[in-house]
């Protein structure tokens, strides 16, 4: 057990029960309890921070970094902002910088619903709530929540949300420490803390396997896309309006099905962007998402069809193509397939082409070189590994007879 030095003189803070003794070390202190804390000034305000250990040899070490921070922190000029010491604070802390930010529209929008979601599901009052008090294990419990027992938003019936909704909302809250740390009303952030075994507080995330349709029950969901059922009853206007909406979505999906691109990029394509080969993608995820494209015979097809209802602005005529693209596979019996599913198409029918996987994952805008594409996509058609494995043979060719 440590052996540790203290004195007789005691400190009040605030209450007779808060009682501190000096450790010898300057700035340390143990509290009556037997937890250890650092005491500070930061801007002539004196305060009290948790080292939330009783053991005075780790004491000592986490007192020491944070006195080092305290230093940089005065060095810069910072303030020790009691305004940032609750979640609800924070919260706004981190929409304002979320409003701030150059990120597009959209992926401000999503922000705030996660922001929103995890305020919605926190147990206890989270605009009051301390930020000092939030451990790893208040992660945990507010994780298993989300994940069990929350009641969806737009679907109150249902409880729990899946995996990746669950770790948006975890971020959110990681973002606000963050906050918390850089304005000093937190030690460390307990997101940053290894749990026993080192396992993360995020949750593993389930990677969806769509069933990937041949080319030619793609061909049938695009046409159908395009059929008008029962003409017959509506009258000439109406159904002329009823075609031109259909004829979008289905020229819509071709479009990402052709590409390879991610919804908002195939929506943000103008016929500036369209070259002689290839179509230039603005894409703004990574710095590899900007990037161009090969334009596939079917492409060049679709892109010709284009041509003759626009040839300057933007290419596409609609934003999405998903409620047309979904009742289009239940009429046929086919897998119900998203707006991603057309990348996954894409990517899937080159590969099986023959197409290097590095090359595919170029045109996808990928970062890494081609390992998602392998965990994504290799398995995606039994049909083609099925094939593939017809061309491999192990049998050995008899040995020519020797003529002495």
């Amino acid at each position: 057990m440590d052996t540790i030095p203290t004195t007789s003189t005691s400190y009040e803070s605030g209450e007779s029960s808060l009682r501190f003794e000096k450790t010898g070390v300057p700035g340390l202190y143990r509290r009556g309890s037997g937890t250890y804390y650092t005491r500070y000034s930061l801007n002539g305000k004196r305060t009290w921070r948790s080292l939330h250990t009783e053991v005075f040899s780790i004491a000592k070490l986490r007192h020491a970094k944070r006195t080092g921070q305290i230093e940089e922190a005065r060095q810069q000029g910072v303030t020790i902002t009691a305004d940032l010491r609750t979640l609800g604070a924070l919260a706004r802390a981190l929409e304002a910088e979320i409003a701030d930010s150059t990120a597009s529209e959209s992926t401000k929008r999503q922000y705030r619903i996660w922001i929103a979601r995890l305020r919605a599901n926190w147990d206890g009052d989270f605009e009051t709530a301390q930020a000092r008090v939030v451990s790893r294990d208040t992660i945990t419990g507010i994780r298993k929540y989300l994940s069990s027992s929350a009641p969806r938003l737009q679907q109150p019936d249902r409880k729990g949300y899946a995996p990746a909704v669950v770790n948006q909302a975890l971020t959110a809250l990681r973002l606000m420490l963050n906050i918390a740390v850089k304005n000093n009303v937190i030690l460390v952030n307990p997101f940053d803390q290894a749990g026993a075994i080192r396992q993360s507080v995020y949750m593993t995330k389930e990677t969806r396997r769509p069933e990937i349709p041949s080319n030619e029950d793609m061909e049938r969901i695009f046409s159908d896309m395009a059929r008008i059922y029962e003409p017959e009853r509506f009258d000439e206007v109406t159904l002329k309006y009823y075609q031109t909406c259909a004829d979008n979505a289905s020229d819509h999906a071709r479009f990402l099905a052709y590409s390879g691109m991610r919804l908002e990029e195939a929506n943000a394509v103008t016929w500036d962007d369209v070259k002689s080969d290839y179509i230039v993608v603005r894409g703004t995820k990574t710095d590899t998402s900007f990037r161009q494209v090969p334009i596939i015979p079917p492409m060049r097809a679709l892109l010709d069809h284009l041509k003759t209802k626009r040839i300057a602005g933007r290419v596409l005529s609609v934003k999405g193509s998903i409620d047309t693209l979904q009742r289009s596979c239940k009429r046929l019996n086919l897998p119900v397939l998203r707006h991603h599913d057309l990348r996954h198409y894409f990517a899937t029918a080159c590969i099986e082409a023959g197409v290097p996987i590095p090359t595919v994952s170029d045109w996808l805008g990928h970062a890494d070189g081609g390992a998602l594409l392998m965990r994504t996509y290799r398995h995606l058609r039994n049909r083609h590994s099925i094939d593939a494995a017809k061309l491999v043979t192990m049998s050995v060719q008899p040995a020519q007879s020797k003529i002495a």
